[in-house]
């Protein structure tokens, strides 16, 4: 083959290369919504905590059982107290200095996972302190990985802004999803909430690769 026929070809080769890492990055960029039935095969984990708030709990149970998630309950080293007057200070004490807060030992990969659902309810008008130190903790795994959020609330909250204010900028780094917020204790109207949540959530396609 001569040098012209050998250029040529190479040339070729090259364009044809070009073409296909531009089309694959066109691709992988591609906004789509999978809904609850592709969902479904993806690795997703649900962190969460609860101090035995069942509004949590249920909606952690529906979402594992409409996209058969994996499930990490966060837990401190420390149990918290039963009694709620000393309840109420250590999470006020830790809610002023986060570095008060000691994790359990439990050892959670998050690389696995496609999507990261953090689940909370509102304790102080803020988050749980234990997710709080997760997420510090974690922050560079999370990034460029998408989340979405869980926020459970009473209808006597006076403020959740700043629970979803942290969220929003603690998660920043992540691909973020809509969060999902709620004071419903009806777990039909639960189960259709988070249907309709997932359904309607949007990816890019290289989101789930």
């Amino acid at each position: 083959m001569d040098k012209k026929k050998l250029v040529l070809f190479m040339t070729i080769g090259i364009l044809l290369l070009f073409l296909v890492i531009i089309g694959f990055l066109i691709y992988s960029h591609q906004i789509y919504k999978p809904g609850v039935e592709k969902l479904t095969k993806e690795k997703i984990g649900v962190i969460y905590c609860s101090y035995n708030n069942d509004g949590v709990k249920d909606i952690v149970d529906i979402i594992t059982r409409t996209i058969k998630a994996e499930v990490i309950e966060l837990k401190p080293a420390v149990a918290y107290p039963t009694n709620e007057d000393e309840f109420s200070k250590r999470i006020e004490s830790e809610n002023a200095d986060i570095s008060k807060v000691v994790l359990d030992n439990k050892v959670i990969d998050l690389r696995k996972y496609k999507l990261i659902i953090f689940a909370t309810p509102v304790l102080q008008n803020k988050t749980c302190p234990v997710l709080h130190k997760f997420i510090d903790e974690n922050a560079p795994r999370i990034a460029h990985k998408p989340v979405a959020a869980v926020v459970r609330y009473e209808k006597t909250d006076k403020n959740i802004r700043e629970t979803l204010d942290y969220l929003y900028y603690r998660l920043h780094g992540g691909k973020q999803k809509p969060n999902f917020i709620t004071y419903s204790r009806d777990k039909n109207q639960l189960e259709y909430e988070i249907n309709l949540w997932f359904n309607e959530m949007e990816f890019e396609r290289g989101d789930l690769r």
